[in-house]
Order: structure tokens, then sequence, then C-alpha cells
């Protein structure tokens, strides 16, 4: 019963553990084994008194060296989470993103690289830090699914706090659910079109302009968005074409707005809190095409097709010379 002397933050289950690992002699196990605590028939014994078995709970056990059998019993029943720092940054595409979060979680498994894995219409997500507890994945039931399905669902849960506003959100502010799928793949858009946050506003109004037209958008983002859904099984670790070519705007993808009027289905990366504004409040001019100047960050806009030709043109003098 009494204390080993053993300190330090014990791991006892990962996600890519199945289910079996939680089993409570096995949990005990593994803390024999590690020295953490002398004979596991003390903590069960202990148990036996208590019930405690009932409620044991498989997450990070730190330890002092000071704790005796019945402290680490009493630990073991207590809810204790395991978290994961993630930092989503402005303008991740949404395809990218849920393969880093899966590779965190679950350690670069073979589902990672599976596209019929991730399900992009989840819930809308904010580039920025959040807290994952890896723990959350318990809180289903899990013992009707095959693999496949068992790891997904984990997935869904735990990822769930990055979803900063959701349908159910929407409706609690009186926003319709189209609504908000509206504000948010714009936002995306235009946080993977411009660099510059004094465009957004500007890329918006265009975007609002084509809308007022019934003009097709035209965004070459859509079109990047459209090769990383279409690539193969390392899809997500094809780095992105450093330009376009004109064959490539006819990819057939329901992203593309080259090919397809209106918005696509929904957003095409995670946007800052200046493009969701951008989105929301557009600037009110009469630009409806733009083009990247050569130094990579800002734009010529232009009013009419013939003016955008024009700095195309003449871009193309430039990178000739």
């Amino acid at each position: 019963f009494g204390p080993t002397g053993a300190s330090g933050n014990y791991v006892l289950w990962k996600p890519t553990n199945d289910q079996d690992s939680l089993k409570p002699h096995l949990i005990l196990e593994k803390l024999q084994n590690q020295n953490v605590i002398r004979h596991s028939i003390a903590i069960k014994l202990i148990w036996f008194f208590n019930n405690g078995d009932k409620r044991i709970h498989a997450g990070p056990l730190f330890l002092d060296g000071s704790e005796w059998a019945w402290d680490i019993a009493e630990k073991l029943e207590t809810y204790r989470p395991y978290h994961k720092e993630i930092m989503i940054y402005e303008g991740k595409s949404l395809v990218s993103l849920y393969k880093d979060l899966c590779d965190l979680i679950f350690e670069g498994h073979d589902f990672c690289n599976k596209k019929d894995f991730y399900d992009f219409y989840s819930g809308y997500v904010l580039g920025n830090t959040y807290q994952l507890d890896l723990m959350d994945a318990f809180s289903v039931d899990e013992f009707d699914l095959n693999l496949f399905e068992l790891y997904q669902k984990r997935f869904l849960r735990i990822i769930e706090p990055i979803f900063s506003y959701s349908a159910t959100i929407a409706e609690s502010k009186g926003v319709s659910i189209s609504e908000m799928n509206r504000i948010f793949t714009i936002a995306s858009i235009i946080e993977s079109e411009t660099k510059v946050d004094r465009e957004k506003e500007i890329v918006s109004g265009v975007i609002q302009n084509r809308i007022d037209k019934n003009m097709k958008f035209e965004m070459d983002a859509t079109v990047i968005f459209c090769f990383e859904l279409s690539l193969d099984s390392g899809f997500l670790n094809t780095e992105r074409p450093g330009r376009l070519f004109y064959k490539d705007l006819e990819i057939d993808c329901d992203y593309n707005t080259y090919k397809n009027p209106g918005l696509p289905p929904g957003p095409i990366s995670a946007p800052g809190l200046m493009a969701l504004e951008a989105a929301i409040n557009p600037l009110s001019h009469n630009y409806y095409f733009y083009v990247l100047e050569p130094d990579g960050l800002h734009h010529y806009f232009s009013e009419t097709y013939d003016e955008h030709l024009g700095y195309i043109k003449l871009l193309r003098g430039i990178y000739s010379e």
C-alpha cells in the first residue's frame, strides 16, 4: 500500500489504443509494470470496498512520488483531461488542417491519408489557438463500430472545440444556417486570396459585385482547394502548385468557381476575424477583377475586363524581362 517513489506524468491511454486498454485490470497491470504501484491487488481491494473500478478514468496520471495506494486509487477515479494545444493559422486550408490534426491525434495512422475519413461540413473554424482534450474521445458509445468508424467518431469528438460556430450557435443568434455558411465561405475565400489585411474588404466587395451581376467568382484559391481534394492517398502531403494554368481551371470539382456559378458548398480554409468582418461588410466600389502584383502580396484591381487584361499583359512583360 505504500508509495513507490515514482513521479512524473504517466500516459495510460492514447486515441490510437483500442477499447480494451481502458479495462481496469489492464491499467493496473501497466502501472505495476512501470513501478507506479507495488501490487495491483492493493488497488483492487480498495476498489472492492468502494466500487471504484466502475468510475475509473484513463487520462494522464501525474504523481509526485509520495502517493499511497489509496491516493492513486482516488486519482484514477477522477476525470483527468489529456490536453494538446494546437494553433490554427488564418488561411490554413481545411484539407491540410484536418490532416495535421489527424496526425497529431492518431500519430500518423493510415486513416489520416484517406479522403473519406474527413467531414468538411462538420462546422466552421476560425484561425486561433485551441486546447483539445484527447480524453473526450471516450464520451461516446463505440462498441458497435468498425475500426474506421471508431476513429472517425473519436476524431470528430476530439476536434469539436475548434468549431467556433455551428448551426446551433447560428440559430441561437438568429442567423440562418444558410447565411452562416455563406459568410464563412466568403470569409475563407477572402483569407485564402489575400495576404494584406487592407485588401480583404476590397476582395469582399469584388465578390459582392460579382454576385450582383450573376458572374462566376473565378477565384484561384477554390481551384487549388479542388486539387487538394482530388489527389490520391498522398494528396494532403503534396505541395500546392506555384501557379495555375488555364487547363487547371477545368478541374471537375464542386468548389471550382471557374466552372460553377455561385459560392462553393462550404469554406475552403480557416478565416480570421478580419476576413469574417470583411465578408459581413464588403467595401462598396466598382471593381470586378484583380490580379496578383509581382511582389506576391498586393493585387491590381480593375473595374473592366479590358483593364484587367491590360494588367495581365503588363505582368507578363515584367516576368519575361
